[in-house]
C-alpha cells in the first residue's frame, strides 16, 4: 500500500512538471500575435453592478460567517463547575428518592 501511495505521488509530480513546461511553450508561441486593445469606458451603472460592491459584500459575508462559526467558544463553563452541578443534581435526586421511598 505504501508503494502505491509513493507511486501516485511520483505520477502527480511528473504530471505537474510536464504541464508546467507545456504552459511555458504555449506562452512562447503567443509572442508572434499582435493584439489591439481599445480603451473601454467605465460603466456608471447602478452600484450593485459594480465590482467594488460585490467585494464589500463578500468581505462582510466572510466576517459574518467567521463570527457565527466561532460561536460562544469563550463562554464555556469550566469543567469543575459542571462537575459540581452534576454532583448537586445527583444528591438532590437521591434526597427526592428517599422522601418518596
Amino acid at each position: 500500500m505504501k508503494q502505491l501511495s509513493s507511486l501516485i505521488k511520483y505520477i502527480a509530480v511528473l504530471l505537474i512538471i510536464s504541464m508546467t513546461s507545456v504552459v511555458a511553450f504555449a506562452q512562447d508561441s503567443l509572442s508572434d500575435i499582435e493584439i489591439e486593445v481599445e480603451p473601454t469606458a467605465i460603466d456608471s451603472g447602478p452600484f450593485y453592478a459594480q465590482l467594488w460592491f460585490w467585494v464589500v459584500i463578500g468581505v462582510v459575508f466572510l466576517l459574518l460567517l467567521i463570527v457565527l462559526l466561532r460561536g460562544s467558544g469563550g463562554k464555556k463553563k469550566p469543567k469543575k463547575e459542571v462537575e459540581e452541578k452534576v454532583e448537586k443534581t445527583v444528591i438532590n435526586n437521591q434526597d427526592i428518592n428517599e422522601v418518596k421511598g
